[in-house]
């Protein structure tokens, strides 16, 4: 049960839900591609995010062999299921943030 919780309040701790919306729809993503796609995370905030969602085995971390080394980030199954759970929310903020920005995204409202 505390496993659960611990999952819970990781998945929905600032920022966490955006990382795993990037890194579900890139795939495998590098630290500077996914702190410039989270726009005003810190650094230091997103590598906290980034070793908590390790931990509970939602990312996978893995360091290239190439020089200099790069650091890739992808989900794990575990991870890539509850980026499914959370696809509707991602497609709701997708919707969202559309709107905001003056787009059509969003369909027409026929009702009366």
């Amino acid at each position: 049960m505390k496993e659960n919780l611990k999952i819970i309040e990781t998945v929905f701790a600032k920022w966490s839900l955006d990382i795993l919306m990037v890194t579900y729809l890139h795939e495998a993503v590098g630290f500077q591609e996914l702190k410039a796609s989270l726009g005003s995370i810190s650094s230091r905030v997103l590598s906290v995010r980034l070793r908590q969602m390790e931990a509970l085995g939602l990312l996978l971390r893995e360091v290239t062999n190439e020089h200099p080394p790069r650091t890739r980030y992808s989900l794990t199954p575990d991870g890539l299921t509850v980026a499914r759970l959370g696809e509707p929310v991602f497609l709701f903020l997708r919707m969202r943030g559309a709107a905001l920005r003056g787009s059509s995204a969003l369909p027409e409202d026929d009702s009366p």
